[in-house]
């Protein structure tokens, strides 16, 4: 017998919380929705930021307190699925950043139920980039 995939409004709302504490500095959504498993895995824009484990709990806690304050997020699209006690979302929030600039990375991550409640156990954020800009025609027709 295969789960059913069901879209999750309440790991939407989840989602949409986290930049939401991110933009005000509020490391207190880690405390409640990251995963403390030695699996956690965190993949972020930087090349550096390849994590897992304590260190990627400890890079989300400072992630919200360094960013807080300093910029706006919306976030326009998001979805959230789950098959039982697994659930995943994707967004695409705009940055606005202190001199007005705007970066709009693509962000995915993957939640467990712990403790009946939605916990990140894998997220991955990435910029953007054209294949071209990327690999040249490498990969062209």
């Amino acid at each position: 017998m295969r789960a059913a995939v069901e879209t999750c409004p309440e790991l939407a709302e989840v989602i949409v919380d986290w930049f939401k504490a991110a933009a005000a500095g509020d490391a207190s959504w880690r405390d409640r929705h990251v995963s403390r498993h030695a699996r956690l895995r965190i993949v972020g824009t930087d090349p550096e930021e390849w994590l897992q484990g304590e260190p990627a709990y400890r890079f989300l806690k400072n992630e919200a307190e360094n960013v807080g304050g300093k910029v706006q997020i919306r976030v326009p699209e998001v979805e959230a699925f789950r098959s039982g006690d697994v659930g995943w979302g994707l967004a695409r929030p705009i940055i606005t950043l202190g001199d007005g600039r705007e970066v709009s990375p693509r962000w995915s991550a993957v939640f467990v139920r712990e403790d009946d409640t939605w916990k990140l156990i894998q997220l991955h954020a990435s910029i953007a980039q054209a294949n071209e800009e990327a690999f040249g025609d490498t990969f062209s027709a």
